[in-house]
């Protein structure tokens, strides 16, 4: 193993450890018979190249999500519709998703072209399980609620943190999440000075701009940094937010692919059983990973690694058969509330 895998988190092995608390649940959602609806549109071939890009990955989560609802017992939908959709056709899918007793959950693949993006509003928020409108019974979207539960075992001490792309979509939940627990992250977005982001101890980027930051902004005591970037070249790689050159400089760092992408699969997966067999179904969370603070002691370090996956309660609703319960280390009750096949 290099030293830059040596401090990489595994977004794949949380989605995996997710999958295993949630086995029991597969057969009862099977046999309710209901479907997850997953919208995209398609990019037209004059499209801008960045635009295609985003497409690709807009492609490869839909497939994602596909597999990990499957996994579950949840049948899912992919709606691939063209590039030259119309407003009335694109509103008119919506509709019957919303329309359809056995949908439970409607996800609208971004980007949208601008043409469509008002009826994205149109879906029933009892259904938006990703956060996508106004009226959504969800707080933050799946990738902002993932990328707290891998950010919260590092924020003990109350440390410095900053949300690169704060003003964007996700990086509005990430500093929705940050702020209800008590921190005040520095927000930073394209075209403010990224030097800032040395002096903090956690780092979040979630522009989608490859290499944005690279060794000149990544110091070796950030003891964690979150990136979320995910584009598709055309040769077949993957870039994120974090250069490839600095991605061995933090004690900790969520790889591209492989580390955000599959825990926003985790989020969601665990949104569509609390919505349709447990209500109650407590939050899983990240352990952690040992770190070396700033001004921190050995036992902080010790301390955090000492932490464990829970196991949820599995308790499903009435309507379904119900398996063993076991304990789970509930912190703050259940969670309010873009999947993985080849993990992002």
């Amino acid at each position: 193993m290099n030293a830059e895998a040596n401090n990489h988190i595994s977004g794949r092995e949380i989605l995996r450890t997710v999958h295993g608390l949630y086995a029991d649940y597969r057969e009862p959602m099977a046999a309710r018979g209901k479907t997850a609806t997953i919208i995209r549109v398609e990019a037209a071939g004059h499209d801008p190249v960045d635009w295609q890009a985003r497409a690709n990955a807009s492609r490869i989560s839909a497939e994602q999500k596909v597999a990990n609802f499957t996994r579950i017992g949840l049948h899912a939908d992919h709606l691939v519709l063209p590039a030259h959709v119309t407003p009335a056709q694109f509103a008119a899918a919506i509709e019957r998703a919303n329309a359809d007793p056995a949908v439970t959950a409607i996800i609208v693949q971004q980007p949208v072209p601008a043409r469509l993006r008002q009826f994205v509003q149109d879906i029933a928020p009892q259904k938006d399980i990703d956060a996508l409108t106004e009226g959504s019974e969800q707080q933050v979207c799946a990738t902002a609620e993932g990328i707290w539960r891998v950010v919260q075992p590092f924020t003990r001490d109350t440390p410095a943190i900053a949300v690169v792309g704060a003003h964007g979509f996700v990086g509005r939940g990430v500093v929705t999440r940050l702020t209800e627990h008590g921190h005040e992250p520095l927000q930073l977005d394209l075209g403010d000075d990224l030097n800032s982001v040395r002096d903090v101890d956690v780092v979040i980027s979630v522009t989608g701009s490859p290499g944005l930051l690279g060794p000149q902004h990544i110091r070796p005591h950030h003891r964690l940094v979150v990136d979320s970037g995910f584009v598709p070249s055309p040769d077949g790689g993957v870039a994120g937010d974090i250069s490839p050159e600095a991605k061995g400089i933090p004690q900790n760092i969520t790889p591209v692919p492989g580390g955000i992408g599959p825990v926003e699969m985790a989020v969601l997966v665990e949104r569509v059983i609390r919505q349709e067999l447990h209500a109650d179904l407590a939050p899983w969370q990240y352990p952690g990973r040992p770190y070396q603070a700033r001004t921190s002691s050995p036992a902080t370090t010790a301390r955090t690694a000492a932490l464990a996956f829970p196991k949820p309660t599995r308790a499903p609703r009435q309507a379904a058969p119900q398996p063993a319960d076991q304990p789970i280390h509930q912190r703050g009750g259940p969670a309010r509330g873009n999947s993985q096949g080849h993990e992002r």
